[in-house]
């Protein structure tokens, strides 16, 4: 990544460096400043965050609904995290009709709204990461039962004098896994 600025900063330097009239390389910077700046600007705006954090938000729904799917063991956690995030969606919509009733932001209330949006932004963040975990932990669950079940099928097939190091310990775990479910 620092390699990629360092490229980037290299070539608009060099293409300052082609401009020959230095009047003409100042306006140059000054416009090129002013654009960075509105950019900026502009992905500050509240409606734009709130575009951004919508589409975030529908994303970890879709999540929330695979997870459903993929941990039957695990729904508790994953209503948990439905209902954080249905609330954080509520709280969006409220901001998003804040936005909506007034016509001109001033400058406090767009700091407001854009800490707002930021502090739901993160409480998202948090929410996806929870599910995520949530469907990580699932898989390894369902890896380690079916690493264990194939290690006992080959042990079986095997004897016993061919066994593995791990099996032990794994197999003890399998059987652990079996009685859970």
């Amino acid at each position: 990544m620092q390699d990629n600025k360092q490229l980037a900063a290299s070539i608009i330097l060099g293409l300052l460096a082609l401009i020959p009239n230095n009047a003409l390389r100042y306006t140059s910077v000054g416009l090129a400043a002013c654009l960075g700046i509105v950019y900026t600007i502009y992905l500050k705006y509240p409606p734009t965050q709130l575009r951004q954090l919508q589409e975030f938000i529908e994303n970890t729904h879709a999540l929330i609904r695979r997870a459903k799917l993929q941990c039957p063991g695990d729904q508790l956690s994953i209503a948990d995290a439905s209902l954080r995030l249905l609330e954080v969606d509520h709280s969006v919509s409220m901001i998003y009709c804040v936005i909506l009733q007034t016509p001109r932001l001033t400058w406090k209330e767009y700091r407001m709204l854009s800490t707002n949006i930021t502090e739901r932004k993160n409480s998202v963040k948090r929410i996806h990461a929870t599910v995520q975990l949530t469907v990580q932990a699932e898989r390894q669950r369902k890896l380690a039962a079916e690493i264990g079940e194939t290690q006992y099928i080959l042990c079986t097939v095997r004897g016993p004098t061919t066994q593995s190091s791990t099996f032990p310990q794994q197999h003890t775990a399998f059987r652990r896994a079996l009685v859970r479910s």
